[in-house]
């Protein structure tokens, strides 16, 4: 599955430094979402949102040109993943103990039918929920290039 996509790079005649005391102004205002100057090896990185895994937009300062990278933000994703993992083996627990509360008659092991239902759909689940954070990432990637654009006037 490819990665979220980037937005193109942008040529500016500025140097880093009036880059970032624009930038700095312009996240100021509240259009640059969590703006920080020079972390991890960037020039800067901002905030770009995805649904329902957010994303980092890094650029990068090469030549005269930004040149823009997505990462997707590792939290939330083991989040879930963990959630999902420690909520399976329990529900198998919950529905045996509810179903033989109503069937007394009722003698068969739970977790044969019960996996298959909750796991097979996992798969397609997690793909659709990783597709649509990257589309939503990258189109909030590209209006922030533009406001970014914009405020460099390049």
């Amino acid at each position: 599955m490819p990665a979220a996509t980037p937005p193109p790079a942008l040529a500016t005649p500025l140097d880093a430094a009036e880059v970032l005391r624009r930038l700095e102004a312009l996240s100021r205002r509240g259009k640059l979402p969590g703006f920080e100057p020079g972390r991890d090896g960037a020039l800067f990185t901002t905030a770009a949102f995805g649904e329902p895994f957010d994303h980092r937009l890094e650029a990068r300062a090469e030549a005269g040109t930004l040149r823009y990278s997505l990462r997707m933000l590792p939290k939330l994703p083991a989040i879930y993943a963990a959630l999902i993992a420690f909520s399976i083996w329990p529900g198998v627990w919950l529905t045996d103990s509810m179903i033989r509360a109503y069937f007394d008659s009722y003698d068969f092991p739970t977790w044969i039918w019960y996996m298959p239902i909750t796991v097979l759909p996992l798969p397609p689940m997690v793909l659709r929920m990783l597709r649509r954070s990257r589309a939503a990432a990258s189109e909030h990637a590209a209006e922030l290039a533009q406001r970014i654009a914009a405020e460099l006037r390049a």
